[in-house]
């Protein structure tokens, strides 16, 4: 086989290399545009399903756990005359929820507090209602 021959049979190749890189150049605009439109349409619709889920998130948590103690912190100090303190919430940590109706969920949760002068971090179990307004804690 003489390098002619061997040139010959690599020429091909080099065209069909060519042909493809053609391609891919003047289509990559197109597929680029379909795979944005893919990522797009998950994360709306991962988005769209997390809300259907109905569970209270991390934040909803926080807050949540936080406007409950600032309203019996403010009930008290009605009832009593006391400015007396409940504790200070540092923070409070979604460890996990499973439902318990349609609209309510038990979620378990690390609360880091400090009360009567010593922090402490430690596990709790709340029941949060989803009403009108957003999430309460429930009995």
């Amino acid at each position: 086989m003489s390098f002619a021959s061997a040139r010959h049979v690599v020429t091909p190749l080099v065209f069909i290399s060519q042909q493809s890189s053609y391609f891919m150049k003047h289509h990559t605009s197109l597929s680029k545009m379909h795979r944005g439109f893919a990522v797009i349409s998950l994360t709306i619709l991962g988005a769209a399903l997390t809300g259907c889920s109905g569970e209270p998130s991390a934040g909803d948590i926080d807050k949540t756990v936080r406007n409950y103690m600032s309203q019996s912190q403010a009930q008290i100090q009605n009832l009593t005359g006391s400015k007396s303190s409940l504790g200070e919430i540092h923070d409070v940590k979604k460890l996990g929820c499973k439902s318990d109706t349609d609209v309510s969920w038990r979620c378990d949760v690390e609360i880091d507090i400090t009360q009567y002068g010593s922090r402490a971090k430690g596990p709790a179990s709340f029941r949060f209602v989803k009403g009108s307004d957003g999430w309460s804690l429930g009995r």
